[in-house]
This record gives structure tokens, C-alpha cells and sequence, in this order.
């Protein structure tokens, strides 16, 4: 390789992003470098740039990626070579906490403890380069855009999810979002056979997800959301709900609408932090149901997000507003922050 540097971004205050030009690294054992070619702009970056989560600065950004592999480390177990298009899953994984152990690595209790002395912290993917463990690294179609192979990550996330919620042929599910979270609910769970429903008080939003598939939309702003979806499901309630939103209210709302034996899913983190919800414990005595969550995604979620999109089986197409250069990150974030976008992506 005769290129000796790389340019890497820096969210270091709110609305501020510093370019720095660095010595691209040399893969170690066990190890791949990989020339970014897309990396998407999730919720997560979009907080941070703009000041909402603030505990984070400096942060190395970027963990929607997807790119060629540059250059290949000794040992390196996973079946790739120099030119072979990959996707990169970001979240570090110890292997050795307790978490991980009980197969919940997703939620590695050493997520944030990989950081180089004197460096940055963060996924680093919106920069021209990035070392990756072979764990991270996923081999992908050729025939897949970067554009859309970059969103294996929310896919994977989303089957967590899904599979989570145990979601049935035939059950009525309700999606509380109608974004970019609540459409790959949408895409993902019409695949299973359900009756799916979305709540989304923006009309450009709703009429996206009819466009999707969904049967019928649900504006909370002017229908009681209880009521329609009992109307929805003949009075049965839904069996599962999806919050794809990160309001404290539509928890407390959602509940009241699952039916007997059914599932809130809390999905998106609620903001602000530190928000609490009421409810009263007898529906859970009562109708049995399950509140419950989840947050990234496992090595089967990504390797089945992977598959998907390297079959073919889904298009991500539609939820790709807006393609920005490297060199217009700025712009990227503030096209990301507009509600009438689904994901901007950067391409390197």
C-alpha cells in the first residue's frame, strides 16, 4: 500500500467535527484493515452531534460501515482477502465478562473499555480506514450496493427484536414509529406473516409505511390509541407492540393496548435519560404479558442480517433518503436531524 495516511472525523462538541489525518495502521494478528466505502448516520451520532448526549466527546463515530478489505493480519481466521467486500460490526465484545459468558454479548460489560490510551473512543467508522477484528468483520455480496450492505447493523438489530418478541404468523403487531427502526420492523416482521399496524402521527411518515405494507395507520395525535387498536384486532389487543420511539409516554400508553399473553418491546432508548414510566403491575397479573427490550444485536442477528441482504431477500432502497461525500459530514448530520429523512449516508 503505497498510501501512508488516512483522514478520520472527530465529534468533539456539539455541531463541531474535527478532520485529522493519521498514519494508517498496519492489521495485527487476528486483525483486517478496511477501507471504509459507506458508513450510515444512526440516531446515535445524530445525538451527539447535536448536543443531546454529551457524555461521549471526543467520539470516533460511525458504526453502520460497511467497506473492501485493504490488507489482511496474521491468524486472521475469517475467510477474506484483500478486495472482498465486507460489513463491519462495531461493538466490541470481551468474550470473558459475565455478560458475554451468559450470551449476552451484546451488552459486553467492557463495551467502552478498547480505547487506546490517548485516543479517541468510538467505532470509528466515519473515517477512509479502520482496523477490525475478525469477529467484526462479515463477508458480503459483491452485488450490494456499500449503501445498503452499510445497513446490515440496524437490520441485525431489529431481527434481535423481532426474534425477541416471538413475533407468530397472523399475530397483530402494532409498530409505535414510522421510521427508518419501525419501517425494518415493518419489512421484517410482514416476512413472518403478521398483521402489522403502524402508529405515526406525521403524515408523510404514515404514508410511508402504507406504502410498506402496513394494513392501517394509527395517528395518536387525533385517535385514542387504545381504542383503534382494539379496533384493529377485534377487540383483542395486539399481541405484540413495537416502541420504535424513544417517548416515556408511549410506553405507558402501549401497554394498555397489548392483549392477553402479548409483548411491549422498548425497542428505542428513551430520552431524555432518566425518564420514568407509571403502570399498573395488575396487567401483568392479569393478562400475562411481558415488558421487555433490546439494545444492539448478537453475532447470529448480524450474520442473518448479512444473509439477507447478500440473497437479495430485502430492499433497503426505499429507506436511503440522502447520499453525502466524506468531505460533507456536516451536511450529512444536519440532513440526518431533518424528520423527513430516514438513514444519510456518507460515502468515502
Amino acid at each position: 500500500m503505497t498510501k501512508k495516511t488516512f483522514i478520520r472525523s472527530v465529534l468533539v462538541a456539539p455541531k463541531e467535527i474535527r478532520f485529522e489525518e493519521v498514519p494508517i495502521p498496519t492489521p495485527g494478528p487476528g486483525q483486517a484493515l478496511v477501507q471504509v466505502k459507506a458508513c450510515a448516520l444512526c440516531t446515535w451520532e445524530q445525538r451527539v452531534y447535536a448536543g443531546v448526549d454529551t457524555s461521549v466527546y471526543p467520539l470516533l463515530g460511525g458504526h453502520e460501515v460497511s467497506g473492501i478489505v485493504a490488507e489482511v493480519g496474521p491468524g486472521l481466521q475469517v475467510k477474506v482477502k484483500p478486495g472482498d467486500h465486507v460489513v463491519a460490526a462495531r461493538l466490541y465484545r470481551c468474550f470473558q465478562c459475565t455478560s458475554c459468558r451468559r450470551g449476552l454479548d451484546n451488552i459486553c460489560d467492557n463495551a467502552w473499555q478498547n480505547r487506546q490510551v490517548g485516543e479517541p473512543a468510538g467505532p470509528g467508522g466515519l473515517s477512509e480506514y479502520m482496523l477490525v477484528d475478525g469477529y467484526q468483520i462479515y463477508p458480503v455480496s459483491s452485488d450490494v450496493p456499500f449503501t445498503e450492505s452499510c445497513l446490515s447493523e440496524p437490520v441485525s438489530c431489529v431481527l434481535r427484536s423481532i426474534k425477541k418478541a416471538q413475533v407468530e404468523p397472523a399475530d397483530n403487531v402494532v409498530i409505535i414509529g414510522a421510521g427508518i427502526m419501525g419501517l425494518l420492523h415493518l419489512m421484517l416482521t410482514k416476512r413472518l406473516g403478521a398483521r402489522v399496524f403502524v402508529s405515526e402521527p406525521n403524515p408523510v411518515r404514515a404514508a410511508k409505511a402504507l406504502e410498506m405494507g402496513a394494513l392501517a395507520t394509527i395517528d395518536p395525535s387525533k385517535e385514542n390509541f387504545t381504542e383503534r387498536v382494539k379496533e384493529l384486532t377485534g377487540g383483542r389487543g395486539a399481541d405484540v407492540i413495537f416502541a420504535a420511539i424513544g417517548v416515556a409516554s408511549a410506553i405507558e400508553e402501549a401497554i394498555k393496548a397489548v392483549g392477553k399473553g402479548g409483548r411491549l418491546m422498548v425497542y428505542a432508548s428513551v430520552h431524555p435519560r432518566g425518564s420514568m414510566i407509571t403502570i399498573d403491575p395488575n396487567l401483568f397479573h392479569n393478562k400475562e404479558i411481558v415488558l421487555t427490550g433490546t439494545v444492539s444485536q448478537d453475532s447470529e442477528d448480524f450474520l442473518q442480517a448479512v444473509a439477507l441482504l447478500s440473497s437479495r431477500s430485502i430492499n433497503l432502497q426505499p429507506l436511503i433518503s440522502k447520499v453525502f461525500p466524506f468531505s460533507q459530514l456536516r451536511e450529512a448530520l444536519e440532513a440526518a436531524l431533518n424528520g423527513n429523512n430516514y438513514r444519510v449516508i456518507v460515502t468515502m
